[in-house]
């Protein structure tokens, strides 16, 4: 598999025929037609392809059925792992304004003229995402991603502008590292 997106994680196993309870982190797992192959890692990082043989909602959740996976046993053993598609099965959208979450890790983050950073992490939060950037001294900046804060996204660029007034640009330079002692 080229370049993987965990699209889903296994929950538990359900009943006593290999069928899985599965999670979605996203739209593209109930996408999956019967026939179509995902990666699937189990939560002590062992890797392997599974066929998808079927599929049904059940309240939050996707009741998963592989052809390679058959007895209760096999099924909770992918309990924690994750489910991944190659990234050319995700759906592409049409707002210019929509993106995937991966494609903002590596961007640079730039508050007018200044650089502050590269985008180490996406957190998603009950209020809003925020991103985690790793500033040009080493130091950690958490700013939250929302139209508010966000003046524009250029992916091809590899570029995020955020609002001026968002941090001190004066002492985000002097925030302690990770790891450094600082006062609260």
């Amino acid at each position: 598999m080229g370049d993987a997106v965990v699209i889903g994680v296994v929950v538990r196993a359900h009943g006593l025929h290999g069928l899985v309870r599965a999670r979605a982190t996203g739209p593209t797992l109930e996408l999956l037609r019967p026939g179509e192959r995902v990666c699937v890692t189990d939560r002590d990082g062992r890797a392997r392809e599974l066929e998808l043989v079927s599929q049904s909602p059940a309240g939050i959740e996707l009741i998963i059925e592989f052809a390679e996976i058959s007895t209760r046993d096999q099924a909770d053993a992918l309990r924690g792992g994750t489910i991944a598609v190659d990234a050319s099965h995700l759906p592409h959208g049409h707002d210019p304004d929509e993106f995937y979450v991966r494609d903002l890790v590596g961007c640079a983050v730039w508050i007018g003229e200044s650089r502050i950073g590269l985008v180490r992490e996406v957190i998603n939060r009950p209020a809003n995402d925020v991103v985690e950037v790793v500033g040009e001294s080493g130091e950690l900046l958490l700013l939250p991603f929302t139209r508010d804060a966000v003046r524009g996204v250029d992916l091809s660029g590899r570029r995020i502008d955020m609002r001026a007034d968002l941090i001190d640009l004066s002492t985000a330079a002097h925030a302690p590292q990770d790891g450094e002692p600082h006062a609260d």
